[in-house]
């Protein structure tokens, strides 16, 4: 996901004028969030080393630190635990009003949706999926576990839980498709008419944070949504975990 930068981004400055009564980490500061603002260094993009950073600049390693810290702060960076410091994206507000799909609640925000398949499996449903889709404990079910992007960043994990009756989705339509809904359309003719959604907040688990490339320490939005068809039968349960570092849901109130 994240690609190292030089510690110099092309036709950018970050030379620091020690003659200047401003202090070199404010100076470098300055410099850096210029380089995040103008796009010299991008969103998942990795930042010099400390080391390297303070080398080729001529600085200290406490007055690079110092201008990480700054930029910690200001929201535009953020440090993983043993990996290094990574420029944040722009946080994505989504607005909850209706049954979206993933594609389309990304080109909603202007993004380009992509999926990758991480596994699909039938398998026997647990108590909570069971109990969600209203069928017996046990019942086969078919899990679809994908990672979903968003202009080729990683952005969610969604893993589906169809019933019996549909389980015997094409995985090739699915593919060809790229959309759950529309492939559940053309083969079995559901469509989502409404759907209910919880949303928490928690820590990613180990697969979590290696698959959407944050850190360990970075929370997740955690959502469990059961989408129902026109016969009020639920046809769906899906357990995903966006990134809580730049994605954001928002609720549109209004007074009766």
């Amino acid at each position: 996901m994240s690609s190292v930068v030089p510690a110099a981004p092309p036709d950018f400055d970050l030379g620091i004028d020690k003659d200047l009564p401003t202090p070199a980490y404010l100076q470098l500061t300055e410099r850096l969030a210029l380089a995040i603002d103008r796009g010299h260094l991008t969103a998942g993009s990795a930042l010099p080393s400390e080391r390297g950073l303070a080398s080729s600049l001529g600085l200290s390693r406490m007055t690079v630190r110092r201008a990480f810290e700054q930029l910690v702060e200001a929201g535009l960076v953020e440090q993983r635990q043993g990996s290094g410091t990574y420029v944040k994206g722009q946080p994505l507000e989504q607005f909850i009003d209706r049954v979206l799909g993933f594609g389309d609640e990304a080109r909603s925000l202007g993004l380009e949706p992509g999926t990758r398949m991480v596994e699909a499996q039938h398998l026997p449903a647990d108590e909570t999926v069971a109990a969600a889709l209203k069928i017996p404990l046990g019942s086969r079910i078919l899990r679809i576990n994908r990672l979903r992007t968003a202009d080729g960043e990683p952005l969610a994990i969604q893993e589906a839980h169809l019933p019996p009756r549909l389980a015997g989705l094409s995985i090739d339509l699915l593919d060809r498709e790229g959309s759950l809904y529309r492939s559940l359309e053309t083969q079995f003719g559901v469509r989502p008419v409404r759907a209910r959604q919880k949303i928490s907040a928690r820590m990613p688990s180990r697969s979590e944070w290696r698959l959407l490339g944050i850190g360990r320490e970075v929370p997740v939005l955690g959502l469990e949504r059961t989408t129902y068809g026109a016969d009020e039968a639920p046809f769906e349960f899906v357990r995903s975990a966006y990134r809580g570092d730049i994605y954001r849901m928002a609720l549109d109130l209004r007074a009766f």
